[in-house]
């Protein structure tokens, strides 16, 4: 009976960590990816927000008024799970909030914000240069935004 049960608990301490990737995001709150530019005419800044099974993209022109576009749809848990994959929070925490020179030279910015497990992290880089941990994640965020081309 003593090994059955031993052999019973080492079964469940197995799986209740094989299920565990080391720095996997637990409770997603948000993710927000945008880029801008500042030296640009029409729509310049732009951002794609996921937030419960909810995708809200938005584009703005650097005028005054700002003049901004907003359209929104549904994603699956199971995109948001495919992302979520991609994020390793032990990495992003590491990473500095800025990286490289961002829109320097008109070569514009982009950023990644991710609220999760009660905290808050925003990292910075240079258009078209997104960091090693960050790219597989920035590739399927570049889909979503893509699919807003059509936003009016």
């Amino acid at each position: 009976m003593k090994k059955t049960l031993l052999f019973i608990f080492t079964i469940i301490l197995t799986l209740s960590f094989s299920g565990c990737k080391k720095g996997s995001i637990k409770n997603l709150n948000n993710i927000t990816y945008g880029s801008s530019f500042g030296m640009c005419v029409g729509y310049c800044s732009s951002s794609l927000v996921i937030s419960d099974l909810k995708l809200t993209f938005s584009k703005s022109k650097n005028a005054q008024p700002a003049d901004t576009k907003t359209c929104s749809k549904t994603i699956s848990e199971a995109d948001i799970d495919a992302i979520k994959s991609e994020l390793n929070i032990n990495k992003i925490s590491n990473l500095p909030e800025v990286i490289g020179c961002p829109d320097c030279a008109d070569g514009g910015a982009e950023w990644i914000s991710i609220n999760a497990d009660g905290k808050q992290y925003k990292i910075t880089y240079e258009y078209g240069k997104a960091p090693k941990e960050l790219e597989a994640a920035v590739a399927k965020l570049k889909v979503l935004k893509d699919s807003f081309k059509d936003c009016n």
